[in-house]
C-alpha cells in the first residue's frame, strides 16, 4: 500500500481510549494493540507516576486473601492505637467511608471470602506468563524476575496466627514452603533476630523498578502507533447506546470505545457511564533506602508489619500499610518512618549512619473496593465502555491478565476467565 494512502486512511481509525497510564492501563493498550487495535491513552499525569510508581513491586499469585477476612475487624481497635500498626484512619474522613466499612464488614462472611479468594486466585496465577508477551514485545524482560517471595514473622504467634490465610492459599493451589530459622539464615543472612518464623512461596515474581516497567511498556505502545497525552479527563460525549468521545480539559478525543483504568480517579467516571461503584482509597506508604547496608535477596513481607521489603534498581523499598483518609489529604510521614522504623529492627544495621541525603518518601493510592475485587467488565448503559479498576494491593500482578481480558471483550472473543466476580453490578 502506497505510503500516504495508508496514513490517510490511519487518519480516519477512531481509536480505542484508555483512561489511565498505569500498570492496568499500559497492559491493556498493550494487549489491544496486539490485536490491531488503535490506541490512545490518557492519564492526567505522567505514564507510571500513580500507584505504580511506589508500590512494592511484586507479582504475587499468591495474594488471593481478601482484606476483610473473619476476624479482621476485631483487630482494628488495636492497630488503630499503635503507632507503627497496619492500619490508620483520617478521622475526619470518617462519615464519607461508613458505606464502605459496612460492605468491607459484610465481605468478611467465609463463604465470600472463599469467593473472593477463588476469584483472585483465577486472576492473578499465570501472571507471569500473560507478561511473557508484553516484555518481549518492549524490551523489558530484565526488569521482571521470577524469584519467589518470602513471608516473615516475628513471633510464633504471628506466624499461627497466618495459618488461616495460608490454609486459604494451599486449598487454592498456591505452593507453600515452611523455612527453617536456620535455613532463612543461610537465605537471608542479614535478617535478624526479630524474625524468627518464615514460609516461602516460589512461584511469586518482582519487579526491579515498577515505574521503569510502565514506562518502558508506554514506550513500545507509541512506537507502535499508540498517542499518549496528558490530560484530564472530565467526561463523556454519548448517544443512546454508546460513548462518542472522551472529553478532557483541553479538548475532545473521538472514541470508537473507552476503556476506564484511572484507578483510584475511576470512581466518578464510572458514575458518569452508569455504575455508581463504591470505590475508595487505601493510602500506602514507602520508603527506599538508597544504597542499603542490609537487605533481602527475595521480595519479602512482614506480616506483623504488614509491609513489603523488595531489593530494586533504586535501592531497597519497603512498602505498605494502610491509611484511609481519601484523595486529598497531605501526606503523613510518620507512617513511612515507622516502616523504616521496623524495616531497621529485622535488618540490623539498615541505615545504621541517618543520613536523609539517602532517603526518599512517597504516598499514592490504591484504589480499593471494600471485597479486595477489581471491577473489569462493562458499563451498565454504554456497550463500548469497559471498566478495569479498583486493583487495590495486587495492580501489578493482576494488570497483565486484565489487559488481556479487556482485548477478549472489545474483540468479542472467549474470555481466559470467568469475569463474573468482578462485575461492576455486584454492588
Amino acid at each position: 500500500m502506497d505510503g500516504r494512502r495508508g496514513d490517510a486512511l490511519s487518519a480516519l481509525v477512531t481509536p480505542i481510549v484508555v483512561i489511565g497510564a498505569g500498570i492496568v492501563g499500559a497492559c491493556g493498550a498493550a494487549y489491544l494493540q496486539r490485536d490491531g487495535r488503535d490506541v490512545l491513552l490518557l492519564d492526567h499525569g505522567e505514564p507510571g507516576m500513580g500507584a505504580s510508581f511506589g508500590n512494592g513491586g511484586m507479582l504475587s499469585a499468591s495474594s488471593i486473601v481478601p482484606v476483610a477476612m473473619p476476624g479482621t475487624l476485631g483487630k482494628v481497635p488495636r492497630w488503630l492505637i499503635d503507632a507503627e500498626g497496619p492500619l490508620a484512619i483520617r478521622w475526619s474522613y470518617l462519615p464519607r467511608l461508613v458505606p464502605w466499612l459496612a460492605r468491607f464488614a459484610a465481605a468478611s462472611a467465609p463463604a465470600r471470602v472463599e469467593a473472593q479468594a477463588r476469584a483472585l486466585r483465577a486472576l492473578l496465577k499465570d501472571s507471569l506468563e500473560h507478561f511473557a508477551p508484553l516484555l518481549r514485545d518492549a524490551g523489558a524482560e530484565a526488569l521482571v524476575r521470577r524469584q519467589g517471595m518470602l513471608y516473615l514473622y516475628g513471633s510464633e504467634a504471628a506466624w499461627r496466627g497466618d495459618l488461616r490465610a495460608m490454609d486459604l492459599r494451599r486449598r487454592n493451589g498456591v505452593v507453600i514452603e515452611e523455612i527453617e530459622r536456620r535455613a532463612l539464615g543461610e537465605r537471608e543472612p542479614d535478617l535478624g533476630a526479630a524474625v524468627t518464623h518464615a514460609r516461602f512461596i516460589p512461584d511469586n515474581g518482582f519487579t526491579t523498578n515498577p515505574l521503569r516497567l510502565v514506562q518502558t511498556l508506554v514506550r513500545q505502545i507509541a512506537a507502535r502507533g499508540g498517542r499518549v497525552v496528558q490530560e484530564r479527563v472530565l467526561g463523556f460525549e454519548t448517544n443512546d447506546a454508546q460513548v462518542t468521545a472522551v472529553r478532557t480539559d483541553r479538548g475532545r478525543h473521538p472514541a470508537s470505545a473507552v476503556v476506564l483504568a484511572a484507578g483510584a480517579w475511576s470512581r466518578a467516571l464510572a458514575a458518569q457511564l452508569g455504575d455508581p461503584v463504591p470505590l475508595d482509597t487505601e493510602r500506602g506508604y514507602h520508603v527506599v533506602v538508597k544504597d542499603p547496608e542490609k537487605t533481602v535477596r527475595t521480595p519479602a513481607i512482614f506480616v506483623d508489619g504488614a509491609f513489603g521489603i523488595t531489593p530494586m534498581e533504586d535501592g531497597l523499598r519497603l512498602a505498605g500499610t494502610v491509611e484511609l483518609g481519601g484523595l486529598e489529604a497531605g501526606a503523613n510521614w510518620a507512617r513511612a518512618d515507622a516502616i523504616l522504623n521496623r524495616g531497621r529492627r529485622i535488618l540490623p544495621g539498615l541505615l545504621e549512619r541517618h543520613d536523609e541525603s539517602r532517603l526518599s518518601r512517597w504516598l499514592g493510592f490504591r484504589p480499593s473496593l471494600p471485597d479486595s475485587l477489581p471491577v473489569i467488565g462493562t458499563s451498565s448503559r454504554y456497550a463500548n465502555a469497559y471498566y478495569a479498576f479498583g486493583h487495590g494491593h495486587v495492580g501489578m500482578c493482576a494488570a497483565p491478565l486484565t489487559g488481556k481480558l479487556l482485548s477478549e471483550l472489545i474483540g468479542g472473543k472467549s474470555l481466559s476467565i470467568d469475569i463474573g466476580p468482578f462485575s461492576p453490578r455486584r454492588f
